[in-house]
């Protein structure tokens, strides 16, 4: 009766552990992401005049990212748990809280269910969410430990979630805008990450950018990246004619990429690399808002 008391208590540490392995802020964003396609190739029409048979589309398909995005967030922590000893001992696979043997689970079945839910939107969804799987699982398992290669693979897969909700109601198209600026915020994450965690990495033997070339090296080039980003964000207000909000928020957005690009490039970035991941993902969420009403009637 004590062990099942026990084994009963430690349920809900475990069932938190699993979600942590998940990353909600991260799967958040995956759906934002869908969700912004969508109001890119339909407008407001997604949610309203086109009734509710795309409105069901386009939740099918921010379920399916978010389910295939939180399997590869469950997955990469299986491959970096020795990085994880040394870097992030607390997350839940080195502090012991979920077994591995659990995580690979989790991955196999929220990308399972992730790939059917594909299946009811289009081939073109199931061929995305097919080459999401395969091309995370490469990323965990080998391509994070490249130089560079992972992070663009990882900000490409981030950026496809816009073409994955605008193929949900309507051509995905429009929705390349919102891609150009999540695979460049996210290329830029990616890199700051490495910074953050390069002594782990190159513990571990992984060949990151700032493990090779160093973390002033690598600094130097998200800022390049971040520096393209600002010069593009107003691109779309001056070229297409989005709305005077989308301009608004996008400078907020703004706001925050030239904090991370001050701090970039300060004479210790390694020091600074957490806080540029957590302004670049502020950025993100301001440029997502900003999309979502580019095409608000003023």
């Amino acid at each position: 009766m004590n062990g099942l008391s026990l084994s009963t208590r430690r349920w809900p540490g475990r069932l938190g552990g699993v979600v942590r392995l998940l990353r909600p802020p991260n799967i958040l964003i995956a759906m934002l992401g869908v969700a912004v396609g969508g109001l890119l190739a339909a407008g407001f029409n997604a949610f309203g005049a086109l009734g509710g048979a795309a409105r069901g589309r386009l939740l099918v398909a921010a379920l399916s990212a978010a389910l295939i995005g939180g399997a590869a967030n469950s997955l990469n922590d299986v491959f970096d748990l020795d990085i994880d000893r040394v870097n992030r001992p607390g997350r839940p696979l080195p502090s012991g809280q979920v077994a591995v043997g659990t995580a690979r689970a989790v991955w196999a079945l929220a990308s399972a269910v992730g790939l059917v839910l594909s299946v009811l939107l289009s081939p073109l969804h199931l061929a995305l969410a097919a080459g999401s799987v395969v091309l995370l699982y490469a990323y965990c398992a080998r391509l994070k430990r490249t130089v560079l290669v992972g992070n663009v693979l990882v900000a490409l897969v981030v950026a496809l979630a816009l073409l994955y909700g605008g193929a949900a109601v309507g051509q995905p198209g429009p929705a390349l805008v919102g891609s150009v600026f999540v695979f460049l915020t996210t290329l830029v994450g990616e890199i700051a990450k490495d910074i953050e965690d390069v002594t782990g990495n190159g513990a571990a033997g992984a060949r990151t950018l700032p493990f090779v070339h160093g973390p002033e090296v690598a600094a130097r080039v998200a800022a390049l990246v971040l520096g393209m980003t600002l010069v593009l964000i107003p691109a779309p207000f001056l070229a297409f004619g989005y709305s005077g909000l989308y301009l608004l928020l996008v400078l907020a957005a703004a706001g925050f990429l030239l904090r991370a690009l001050w701090l970039l490039l300060t004479p210790d970035p390694s020091m600074q690399a957490g806080r540029v991941s957590a302004l670049v993902k502020t950025a993100m969420l301001f440029g997502l808002a900003a999309l979502a009403f580019a095409h608000l009637p003023e």
